[in-house]
Formats: structure tokens, C-alpha cells, sequence
């Protein structure tokens, strides 16, 4: 049955004015938002009451300030003329399907080694891992399983990298690993993985990043929900994010103060692991677009926070009217596994069955009916 789409005339009316009447209430409490963070920006006491007040609301997830204040702008940097390591990691997966005539998992991991100033080709190493039959992930796991196994690979390989000339190691998406979902296995050991490797960049003194595109989270919105002496739960504008206030605040290029999380994860990291970020303005003239920069707290002083802003600034740029880093977009293309990949790595599965003297399965009648439907694209 094809959409109704005289059904959904009505609706979409009733949709358009709903996103005009979301729109502009937005729009009104971004400009009280921004009010508020800057009077907030000239107060003296401003660390000590939010202090105070997560004190009695320690579950409270926030933005914190620091040492600069909170409506700082800090314009684009010039890159130094120096050569700059940059790893980036991204991976993808295989999610098992009891559809499929075999049900199985897999991870793919890649990384990209670009020397700036060099004139040497990236260089990309891969990792693949075919998970185990006999405890096969669930989507959520595997998800938690794949941003960990990133965060280890990118550990190891930096600490390999040399520290000849700084290094970044990049990830795209949030630095945090989200393991406090009670039907996850193994949360504590994929936990005590990710902070090994946090650990390890530590130690060799190259910062971990993170990049997230077009953020949709809301720490300082909350920062300042928190000065109100509001709950999350009584906040007056559900679904705003930090966006909207740092599209008004940062021009083309420029990046905002670097922020303190209180967050669960931080309180189980020691102190220079613990995660800070920033806001960053890579669109044009008059069309914003922010994304947000995670970076651990050893490395969020003023000279590492200029150098790395200018080197993704340069690499947004290379995309031209998209900004994004390149050298992330290779390694997300480096990573994914292709439908036609899948298929393969199932047809070595199927094979090795035969080989020792096993029946291959069909896929289920379900996937059979399916696949006689076909794409009605």
C-alpha cells in the first residue's frame, strides 16, 4: 500500500505550523538564554554557586565553567608552519540478523594518518573483528563495543605515532561512552578499555578529540536552567539546544570558551582525564553552523585549544560548501563495511561450513518474502 499522501496533506499543514510556533519560541528563549550567559559572565561568584548547587543536584548533567568567562569568543587562530600528526578513527559494524542465513557481527575500525605540511599521502590502517557465536552482541551492545574498540585502536596506534611533531587523535562523535544501560554486558570491562586508552593518550601527552557535527545537546542551556534553581525536569524549553545561543554569539570561525562537564562519567575520571568542550562556528557569513569539540582537561589550556582549532578549521574548509574534516570523512569512508562487503564476509561464513561438514542455512521464509518484494524505490 503506497503512502497516503491525501492523508497527509492535512498533517503537513498542521506540521508547518507547528515548526513556525517552535521556531519562534526558540527564537525567544535563545535571546534570554544569551542574556542570561552573559550577565552570568560578569558575575565573581558564578563557580562557587554552581558548586553549591550541584552539590545538592550531584546527578545534574551540565555544562561547568572555568578560568575564562563563559560568553569568551576566541577568534580563528593562524596555523602554525609546522607539521601536525593527525589520526582520525571512525568505525562501523555488522549487527547479526537471525533473518540471515547465518547470524553473526563484526566490527570495522579504520584510521587515517595525515602529516600536515608534508606533502606525504594519508596513510590508513584498518582493524577487523568477527565477533563470537556463542554471545552474539545486541545492537546496543555492539554500538558500545564499536565506540570502544575505536578509542583502543586510536590509543594504540598514537602512542606508535611518535611524538617527533604534535599529534591529535581525532574520533568523530562524543569522547563519553554511554555504558549505563542496565541490559548491557560487560559494562565494566568495556569501561575499564575506553579509560586504558584515555589514559594512554595522557601519558604520551597527545589529546583526544572529539568532533560532533551539528550537536543537538544542551549542557550550558542546562548550566543555566541549574543558576535558575531549575531541575532538568522543570526546564521551560524542552528540545532547545546550546546552538542556538553560540549561532548568535560566534562568528565565521570563531570558537567559544572551553567548558567544564559535570557528568557521570566524570566523576569516575581522574582530573586531567576529565571531558571539556568547546563550541566552534564553521559555516559562512550570515549561515552558522556549529558543532562541538570534546577534548580531555589536561589538554584544554589556551595554546592546545588555538592549535587544534585552527587545524580543523583548515580541514573543514577542504569540503567547501559542507564543512567537515576531511581526514574524518576518510576515515569514515575507510570504516564502513558496504552492503556488497557483508555479503562477502557471509559468503566465507557459509563456505567454512561446508568445510567442516556443516549443512549451510536459509534465510528465513520472512527475508525470503522480502527479498520478492524487492526495492519499491
Amino acid at each position: 500500500m503506497p503512502v497516503n499522501y491525501e492523508q497527509l496533506r492535512t498533517q503537513m499543514k498542521d506540521a508547518g505550523k507547528n515548526l513556525r510556533l517552535r521556531h519562534d519560541a526558540f527564537s525567544r528563549a535563545a535571546d534570554q538564554y544569551e542574556k542570561q550567559l552573559r550577565a552570568e559572565a560578569l558575575s565573581t561568584n558564578m563557580k562557587e554557586r554552581i558548586n553549591e548547587l550541584l552539590s545538592a543536584k550531584p546527578e545534574t548533567r551540565c555544562a561547568i565553567p572555568l578560568d575564562e568567562p563563559v560568553d569568551a569568543v576566541h577568534p580563528l587562530p593562524s596555523l602554525p608552519p609546522i607539521q601536525i600528526r593527525l589520526l582520525a578513527c571512525d568505525g562501523s559494524q555488522i549487527s547479526p540478523s537471525r533473518h540471515d542465513e547465518i547470524s553473526f557481527g563484526l566490527i570495522n575500525t579504520a584510521i587515517v594518518e595525515f602529516i600536515t605540511n608534508s606533502g606525504q599521502t594519508p596513510r590508513i590502517i584498518t582493524r577487523t573483528k568477527l565477533l563470537p557465536f556463542d554471545d552474539l552482541p545486541t545492537e546496543a551492545l555492539l554500538g558500545v563495543q564499536r565506540d570502544a574498540a575505536e578509542k583502543r585502536f586510536l590509543a594504540e596506534t598514537a602512542a606508535a605515532a611518535g611524538k617527533d611533531i604534535p599529534v591529535f587523535a581525532l574520533c568523530d562523535g562524543p569522547l563519553e561512552l554511554f555504558t549505563d544501560t542496565p541490559e548491557l554486558k560487560d559494562q565494566n570491562l568495556l569501561k575499564a578499555e575506553y579509560l586504558e586508552a584515555l589514559s594512554q593518550l595522557a601519558e604520551a601527552r597527545i589529546p583526544a578529540v572529539g568532533y560532533i557535527d551539528r550537536p543537538r545537546s544542551d549542557p550550558v542551556l542546562r548550566m543555566l536552567d541549574l543558576l535558575r534553581t531549575q531541575s532538568d525536569a522543570e526546564s521551560k524549553n524542552p528540545g532547545a539546544d546550546d546552538s542556538m545561543i553560540f549561532s548568535r554569539m560566534l562568528a565565521s570561525g570563531e570558537r567559544s570558551a572551553i567548558f567544564g562537564m559535570n557528568s557521570r562519567l566524570n566523576h569516575d575520571l581522574r582530573d586531567e582525564l576529565k571531558l571539556c568542550f568547546f563550541y566552534m562556528n564553521i559555516g559562512k557569513p550570515g549561515k552558522p553552523y556549529i558543532c562541538r569539540v570534546e577534548l580531555p582537561a589536561w589538554a584544554a589550556d589556551e595554546a592546545i585549544a588555538d592549535m587544534l582549532h585552527a587545524v580543523l578549521i583548515q580541514q573543514c574548509k577542504i569540503l567547501g560548501g559542507h564543512p567537515y574534516p576531511f581526514i574524518l570523512h576518510r576515515a569514515h569512508e575507510c570504516a564502513v563495511v558496504t552492503f556488497a562487503e557483508k555479503e562477502e564476509v557471509k559468503n566465507m561464513l557459509l563456505r567454512e561450513m561446508v568445510i567442516n561438514g556443516l549443512t549451510p542455512p536459509e534465510k528465513s521464509n520472512k527475508q525470503i518474502a522480502k527479498d520478492l518484494i524487492g526495492d519499491r524505490r
